[in-house]
């Protein structure tokens, strides 16, 4: 709850406030600092002495720092408001918009009502007529250009050389590109299966039927191969006889059948064995059953209970092997490695064998013993690649200065093909003593006119052409230049259809 109290307010009017404020209610109170009862301490007392009385809780509003310290000598509650000036403004434009009434007692008690109301209509004035300067007497339109690109291929032998001796290679012709070193540790782990291995065989043996349909009699030797349709290997460890098919007497023979170790690509069959009821199986080297189908072996039951097992053990060997193939994989992955884990942005790894260098540190580890019996035999080597890189601003520079000396003062580089740089061929080096080699590279660049220089006076001749023109009419005036390839105009607001007349407001950006 909050009062104000003006200067012409009486006595009375401020005493019956007290009397009707409820006990202990937040109340806040504003006085004016000319009201008379800031003249007469017996007034103050008197209200004092209400206050205390019916214990209110009045919080009073001062403006002026010695109203502030009048209501402190009286142990009063007190609220002191230094407001800046600029927010003082606003809050007085906000009473007039939002509470009129307020705002005539406002500036009423300030004697100020007459300098806000000149003040505001004056400073709308000097709105409407920046307004209308803007938009009316001065019209501009901004014209943004896009430059046409060619793209072509470019390739130079350039000199690479250490950053260190860049002093020395200024003295050099040829555009030269400087190179950087950095060094990579890395962990390098292999595991193989160890050379030694035995295997304990638990072969399916179940009973299956040979039929023969061919009209002659049939004598298969001990362990002939049966193979199924999935490479699969069978046979009977018993010689067999197979009588001839007869119309009244088929034939038909009933065998025990053992499932080899391996298959027909010499892997273990495992429970693989293990085939299903009514699964055929001809004879591999006999046409008359691998092709025509006249013999063959059917399983009468589930082939059951096949099961392999292997002894492994690690041997002297297979230690050798695993440390040949450790360092053989680090030789040929070594390129992907410090691919992989450098992390410089912006750089290019010079990826030719012979720069990157390769130091083992030995011994391996190895994680099992001789001897041990274990599948796979795991180890590890600690490795560090020392390689060069580019720089790919130093790149982006030596192109820069290639195409500056050699194409037209009207041409400039824009960008260049991350993806298109190539080395042609090997490294050619020039000088051993000073890591000094040459490599033709190639790239393709982008190249557009130089509308910094703006040689031919494009940007003038647009301005004139395209001044008082419609949209269209200027767009297509525009894009009658081979240097440009788009064109996107902005025109300010209600300033129609049409470019403005003067030259100097048109406005023209250029983007690659």
């Amino acid at each position: 709850m909050k009062f104000f109290f003006a200067k012409t307010d009486s006595l009375y009017k401020i005493f019956k406030t007290l009397e009707k404020i409820p006990s202990q209610k937040a109340v806040q109170m504003f006085i004016d600092p000319e009201h008379p009862f800031f003249e007469n301490q017996r007034w103050w007392k008197q209200m004092v002495e209400i206050i205390q009385k019916r214990k209110l809780n009045i919080t009073f509003t001062a403006e002026k720092e010695s109203n502030r310290k009048y209501y402190e000598q009286l142990w009063l509650k007190v609220q002191y408001e230094d407001e800046k000036p600029i927010v003082k403004f606003f809050k007085t434009l906000s009473l007039f918009f939002f509470d009129i009434k307020k705002f005539h007692l406002h500036a009423y008690n300030r004697q100020k009502y007459l300098f806000y109301m000149f003040f505001f209509f004056e400073l709308v004035a000097w709105l409407w007529i920046l307004w209308f300067l803007i938009v009316l007497i001065l019209p501009n339109a901004t014209i943004t250009i896009k430059v046409a690109q060619q793209t072509e291929d470019i390739i130079y032998n350039f000199r690479y050389y250490p950053i260190e001796q860049q002093e020395a290679m200024w003295t050099l012709r040829q555009i030269s590109i400087p190179y950087y070193t950095w060094v990579i540790d890395y962990n390098y782990q292999l595991s193989i299966s160890t050379e030694n291995i035995k295997h304990i065989v638990n072969p399916s043996a179940w009973l299956v039927k040979i039929y023969n349909r061919t009209p002659k009699d049939l004598q298969l030797l001990a362990n002939t191969r049966f193979v199924t349709s999935n490479w699969l290997v069978f046979s009977s460890k018993e010689p067999l006889s197979l009588p001839a098919w007869l119309e009244d007497n088929p034939s038909e023979v009933t065998v025990k059948f053992y499932a080899a170790e391996t298959d027909e690509d010499w892997k273990i069959i495992w429970v693989r064995g293990n085939i299903p009821r009514n699964t055929r199986m001809t004879i591999r080297n006999l046409d008359e059953s691998y092709i025509f189908w006249e013999i063959w072996a059917e399983t009468i039951e589930d082939f059951t209970g096949w099961s392999s097992t292997s002894l492994w053990t690690i041997t002297e060997n297979d230690e050798e092997l695993l440390k040949e193939r450790i360092e053989k994989a680090v030789y040929g992955d070594k390129i992907n490695i410090v691919n992989n884990q450098f992390k410089e942005k912006d750089a290019l790894i010079l990826t030719f064998d012979e720069l990157v260098k390769t130091k083992f540190h030995k011994p391996y580890k190895i994680e099992w013993k001789l001897w041990e019996r274990a599948t796979s035999l795991k180890g590890s080597a600690d490795v560090t690649f020392n390689f060069i890189y580019l720089k790919w601003s130093d790149i982006v520079k030596a192109y820069t200065q290639y195409v500056t000396e050699r194409q037209s003062d009207s041409i400039e580089l824009i960008s260049i093909n991350p993806n298109s740089l190539i080395f042609i061929q090997k490294l050619d080096w020039i000088n051993w003593s000073d890591n000094i080699f040459m490599i033709p590279t190639k790239v393709t660049i982008y190249q557009g006119y130089d509308f910094k220089r703006d040689l031919k006076w494009i940007i003038p001749a647009l301005r004139a052409g395209i001044a008082w023109k419609t949209v269209e009419e200027a767009r297509k005036i525009i894009l009658q230049y081979p240097e440009i390839s788009s064109v996107k105009m902005n025109l300010w607001l209600f300033q129609g259809n049409v470019l403005p007349n003067v030259k100097s407001r048109i406005k023209v950006k250029v983007e690659y």
